[in-house]
């Protein structure tokens, strides 16, 4: 993170703060497509990979429809990197905590985003969000 001004990192670990306090308490899906772009490239550990808003939006209600309750997670090891000028690459650790309707899970993984920043409204937009 040397070559990064102080600032995009500050902004950049407030936006993954409050993105996973959302998904924590299972937001609505209004709130996480705001900060995905229409083509959006996702993958999470046991589904295919999926392309843009629809498919984002069937996952994550599939994901609610097997929750008994709210998710944690517990964030580390961020590492941003930029190349070019707001476009960033993301990598970090996620310990993720839920209780399934079947099981409890309590996992370790690693996620991969890039996000560009929106200068225009000062906004984040996740072009590609990779869960291994």
């Amino acid at each position: 993170m040397e070559n990064l001004r102080q600032e995009d990192v500050e902004k950049i670990e407030a936006f993954m703060r409050r993105w996973f306090k959302h998904f924590d308490d299972l937001d609505e899906n209004s709130f996480f497509l705001q900060y995905l772009s229409d083509d959006v490239k996702m993958k999470f550990p046991g589904n295919d990979v999926f392309i843009g808003h629809e498919g984002f939006i069937n996952w994550f209600t599939e994901s609610k429809n097997n929750l008994l309750d709210k998710t944690t997670h517990h964030i580390s090891d961020v590492e941003i990197k930029e190349n070019p000028k707001n476009l960033f690459a993301i990598n970090f650790k996620v310990r993720y905590i839920a209780d399934m309707k079947d099981n409890k899970i309590d996992m370790n993984v690693r996620e991969d985003w890039k996000l560009m920043w929106n200068e225009e409204n000062d906004q984040p937009i996740i072009l590609e969000y990779l869960v291994s």
